[in-house]
């Protein structure tokens, strides 16, 4: 499952980094509206305050009596009440989409305001000592009710710029994060593009190498380039169809590439379909190496590989018992391959291990799977366990596209070199199922020697006197 998100977010990560780009650029444009809002209001704000400081100046005059007041003149009202009215048109236009319950407050307030205007010019033309107590006292209990409503009006328009300011702000902060993690996605899907290319490009050079130096096609590591080449370009279905396929062939190296033409038509071929075509194809070869007086005769040591898997399941098989691993042994008996047996021993041994500290880190079945065949002049043993697989950087090493120093534990190292001293070859690769790693499979290919076994020519009747007689005789 981590894999599989992994996996999504990598090829997610473009559009993610398009995504934080264009929600940084809307957010930018959303945070300078809220901004020019706010700062409507804190202008409308100062806007009441300066026409209400203007209606206590007009009542201030006319507490203290002081009838020739430019502040109780018609006109100086009149500017008042047009004060309340441009900040009133300025709301509707700038700020009552954010703020509408406030325009019924302002609109409330200018009507008492034009009430009280026109009692102080009442109170003014007809002025008595009586009649004027009278007035001022329901002037002073109108403009105490004035400042009451302006007081509500003023503290709404606060609350409601103090949460534009807070919107505000967090928008800024918003935008904070989006400004660094919008590049930081658009720099990693640069990066992670310019590896591929390069990891390409040296898969390219690699593949052309092998194909221009002549050299013999080695059928492992050839498969091992095309399936790392498939899967880092995301081609998980495309590299599970190949490694089946692959599983199906399994070559040796050979010293001579032969062409063959394939006709796209024609059905899947069966296993013993497959051998009979490697049979074939090594009888021609020999039949040419035979004709140039090429064929060596192996003078080396041979060793029986049946007896060599059986020796090293029974030693380990105290071992597959306690730790709960079953392991499969399919072989069948006289295949014969170069190779001394303590050194195959200990290649079979490393594998085998190696194939139970996988089984022990995987929560699935806990199984290992050996089978051998002969396949032409070479012998293939294949195998697979239900483990956890081979990383990347392995089968990357394994393949010589890395450090094998560094990924490639040493028991499988010394057994790869060791295989390579018998003229054979190793690979490595992993099991698939729905684009999941379900184990590993090693395939080592070694060469099959043919052993002369003795036969009984003749059988003579006689006494122990008269065989001993005919013997001598052949001798002399």
């Amino acid at each position: 499952m981590k894999q599989q998100l992994q996996s999504w977010f990598s090829k997610k990560k473009t559009i993610a980094g398009i995504g934080a780009t264009a929600l940084l650029i809307f957010s930018g444009v959303f945070q300078h509206q809220v901004s020019t809002k706010v700062s409507n209001l804190k202008s409308m704000q100062a806007g009441l305050s300066t026409c209400f400081s203007r209606v206590n100046q007009s009542y201030t005059a006319k507490v203290i009596g002081d009838a020739s007041s430019m502040y109780l003149e018609s006109g100086f009202m009149k500017t008042t009440e047009e004060c309340f009215s441009e900040t009133n048109a300025f709301f509707e236009k700038e700020v009552s989409a954010v703020a509408g319950k406030i325009s019924q407050s302002i609109n409330a307030l200018m009507t008492d305001v034009n009430w009280f205007h026109e009692r102080v010019e009442e109170s003014s033309s007809s002025f008595s000592d009586q009649s004027g107590e009278i007035a001022l006292s329901n002037l002073s209990d109108r403009f105490e009710k004035l400042e009451i409503k302006f007081d509500q009006l003023e503290g709404d328009v606060i609350s409601k710029v103090e949460g534009m300011s807070l919107s505000k702000e967090n928008l800024n902060l918003f935008l904070i994060v989006l400004s660094i993690l919008a590049p930081l996605l658009l720099l990693w899907d640069f990066v992670e593009k310019k590896k591929l290319q390069q990891k390409n490009n040296q898969l390219e050079v690699d593949a052309r190498r092998r194909l221009e130096n002549g050299d013999a096609i080695v059928h492992a590591e050839v498969g091992n380039i095309i399936k790392e080449a498939l899967e880092q370009n995301q081609l998980v279905y495309c590299s599970e169809l190949f490694s089946q396929f692959h599983a199906l062939n399994p070559v040796a190296d050979i010293s001579t590439t032969k062409m063959r033409t394939i006709d796209l038509e024609t059905p899947v071929l069966g296993d013993s379909k497959l051998d009979a075509i490697w049979l074939e194809s090594e009888m021609d070869d020999s039949k040419v190496l035979k004709a140039e007086g090429e064929v060596p005769k192996y003078k080396g040591p041979v060793t029986g590989l049946d007896q060599v898997l059986s020796k090293v399941v029974d030693h380990l098989s105290n071992k597959l018992l306690a730790d709960g691993v079953m392991i499969d042994l399919d072989i069948k008996e006289n295949i014969n391959v170069q190779g001394e047996s303590e050194a195959l021993e200990q290649v079979i041994y490393n594998v085998v291990m190696n194939a139970v500290k996988n089984c022990q880190s995987s929560d699935s079945s806990n199984r290992i799977s050996i089978n051998a065949k002969r396949v032409g002049s070479s012998v293939c043993v294949n195998l697979t366990d239900s483990g956890v697989g081979f990383s990347r950087d392995f089968l990357t090493a394994a393949s010589g596209l890395g450090d094998i120093d560094e990924h490639m534990p040493l028991a499988l190292k010394i057994s790869s070199e060791l295989v390579e001293d018998v003229n054979g070859t190793m690979s490595f690769e992993n099991l698939y199922t729905n684009s999941e790693v379900v184990g590993s499979k090693v395939q080592i290919v070694l060469k099959h020697v043919e052993v002369e076994q003795k036969r009984v020519a003749s059988i003579q009747k006689g006494t122990k006197k008269e065989i001993l007689a005919a013997i001598q005789e052949q001798v002399i």
